[in-house]
């Protein structure tokens, strides 16, 4: 191995999450049902990350084993755990800690990644590195929940308030009332059912409504009239379709560094998407990539960085704030959202471009510089891309994208793979989490302020940890060869750490790599 990349195997890695762990300042509340503290916290938290590293698919299943001797010793040898908590003290402890605590981790996993030279070899465009963001779920239940889980309430009616009759119903999705006033005439009521029937509903059905109503228009009513407007016809709703369901859930923001020939990536820390104190209303993921952009421009202020989005992000305010924070971007456009922009690239002479790859594949590009983006905001300006990719028996793709850089034939075809590689925050990461044996979904405990999202950190860390070997570890790369899937390779390894006393990582994986009978890891005779 590489001297620059020591850090970078097992080994290095946990001795340096855990020597990041002992900084973390506990706190005054995180001994259980306020006992005195018996149990570090860096116990706690190196235990809930040996939980996810070894792909445990329960607290409980981890709990059930930890005081074997073998474990007991494993965990010390390779984890760090001097003392290992049950579950109940971990999920407690754990459950006080900010998640914010955790940054200073990922960062410093990030530096090893530098240090090692691993970084260089995701440059693209210009000496800059992809980021590809998204939110993903990893918590939903209909019961269980705590102060900063976000809701979601199903049943729950809309209600619009127009100027105008409507010209098309159809437009309005399910469970919708459109109140609004013809010329000259009354006010109408009408609802859209779950199975989209249109139904009128008399105005003085609603008590209170027609009184409100009488004698204005639309422009006529203050904000106040019009929040009890709504009120009042929630209440109707609510007394005619009263079986309204509340689900409470967790999301989080991801962004990673990719490339377009890389399977492995670099994730950064996840921004929860929660409920602030005291707030009502659901965070966003938007606000949560706005946090997490605003705080890697803080830690990392000269990284040369393309955010590469889907068509979700397109829109200026976020742009304006990418900008603000130089970061440059390639963000999926579409036609249904940006009629304006489409409609103009019809009437525009837009460069064309074609070429084909040695696998046979045509690509074939249009693309016009310096084009607003939409006319609500005709003085923001973008670069405007498409792209058909044909293969050998026809079949065809269509993508389209808006970027800051200046478009031309010779970097056209690296915007459209640099654009692509959004999906490797789906496939590389979300997909390898929920799918490869890290059991994503799985509620490992919810608690009642932080454990949730703390969980979740520890487990993207583990994720990072294995990305880091997967790319840089030689030892680790030998093993994960001799399976099939990764699902195997962890499973193979949580046998061996069941089954014997290991003193070194290097003997896990060696003992992998050539057989118990060659690399002799201890048998527990105890």
């Amino acid at each position: 191995m590489k001297a620059s990349r020591k850090h970078l195997s097992a080994k290095g890695l946990f001795r340096s999450i855990y020597d990041q762990f002992k900084k973390i300042k506990a706190p005054t509340s995180s001994s259980p049902a306020g006992r005195p503290e018996k149990i570090k916290l860096t116990d706690c938290l190196m235990s809930g990350l040996a939980l996810f590293s070894l792909k445990f698919s329960s607290l409980l299943n981890f709990d059930e084993r930890k005081n074997e001797d073998r474990i007991k010793n494993n965990l010390r040898t390779l984890f760090h755990v001097n003392q290992t908590p049950s579950d109940t003290y971990m999920r407690e402890c754990l459950d006080e800690v900010d998640p914010a605590q955790l940054r200073k981790t990922y960062k410093m996993l990030f530096a090893h990644a530098q240090k090692g030279k691993l970084l260089e070899e995701y440059e693209y465009l210009d000496n800059h590195y992809l980021i590809a963001g998204d939110g993903t779920g990893f918590f939903s239940s209909d019961k269980v929940h705590c102060d900063n889980c976000c809701i979601k309430t199903y049943g729950k009616c809309r209600i619009k308030l127009l100027s105008i009759a409507p010209s098309n119903f159809s437009r309005f999705k399910k469970n919708t009332y459109i109140l609004f006033k013809k010329p000259e005439q009354h006010w109408e009521l009408y609802f859209i059912n779950s199975d989209k029937e249109i139904m009128k509903i008399e105005i003085w059905a609603i008590e209170g409504l027609q009184e409100l109503l009488a004698g204005k228009i639309k422009k006529q009513l203050s904000k106040a009239e019009k929040e009890i407007i709504k009120n009042q016809i929630s209440a109707y709703y609510q007394s005619h379709y009263p079986n309204q369901k509340e689900t409470y859930y967790h999301n989080m923001f991801c962004a990673a560094i990719v490339h377009p020939d890389k399977k492995t990536v670099i994730p950064f820390m996840p921004e929860p998407i929660i409920k602030t104190d005291g707030s009502k209303k659901n965070d966003c993921e938007r606000n949560a990539s706005k946090r997490l952009y605003s705080d890697l421009r803080r830690e990392h202020p000269h990284l040369k960085l393309i955010v590469v989005e889907d068509a979700i992000a397109s829109n200026v305010p976020h742009l304006k704030e990418l900008n603000v924070l130089n970061l440059r971007y390639i963000i999926g456009v579409k036609s249904g959202d940006h009629k304006s922009l489409f409609e103009l690239l019809q009437k525009t002479e837009c460069n064309e471009y074609q070429h084909q790859t040695e696998n046979g594949v045509s690509h074939r590009y249009r693309y016009v510089n310096n084009v607003p983006l939409n006319d609500s905001h005709p003085d923001f300006k973008v670069n405007f891309i498409e792209y058909w990719e044909i293969k050998k028996n026809g079949e065809a793709q269509h993508f389209s994208w808006i970027t800051d850089f200046t478009i031309n034939d010779g970097n056209a075809y690296q915007i459209m793979k640099g654009g692509r590689c959004n999906w490797k925050i789906e496939n590389e990461t979300f997909n390898t989490l929920k799918n490869q044996g890290y059991h994503f979904s799985h509620n490992f405990g919810h608690g009642y302020k932080h454990l949730c999202n703390v969980f979740g950190m520890l487990m993207m860390l583990a994720f990072f940890v294995d990305q880091l070997q997967q790319a840089c570890c030689h030892l680790f790369q030998k093993a994960r060869n001799k399976f099939h899937s990764k699902r195997s390779l962890w499973e193979e390894i949580r046998c061996l750490f069941f089954k014997y006393l290991i003193e070194t990582w290097d003997d896990l994986f060696h003992s992998i790599i050539n057989g118990h009978d060659d690399i002799v890891l201890k048998p527990n005779t105890s």
